[in-house]
């Protein structure tokens, strides 16, 4: 499933920040398959804040991001699909073949 993960971190936590962002680069490189796949780079939508697209094979995935953040940030994940996936789904439901 895709997700669009909203992020703020607090200023006063801007050291802790640079040292999750660290230990997440580290983690990713060691155990992929424990995170989601990182869809784009970060996007920044003012300041402290900003998005990435992720995909996540599984609920696990999702926790594991968001265990490794929880001290710094505020997040939301919200769920999407692409207009052809969304398209495909809703056709299903009036078409199933």
């Amino acid at each position: 499933m895709k997700y669009i993960w909203h992020w703020e971190w607090k200023p006063e936590e801007r050291e802790k920040e640079i040292e999750l962002g660290e230990k997440f680069q580290k983690a990713m490189k060691e155990n992929p398959d424990q995170f989601p796949k990182m869809l784009t780079n970060t996007c920044f939508t003012g300041r402290c804040k900003g998005f990435r697209l992720i995909e996540a094979d599984n609920e696990e995935q999702l926790m594991n991001l968001v265990a490794l953040w929880w001290p710094t940030e505020n997040w939301r994940l919200e769920a999407y699909l692409e207009a052809g996936e969304t398209f495909s789904k809703a056709s299903q439901k009036w078409n199933p073949i």
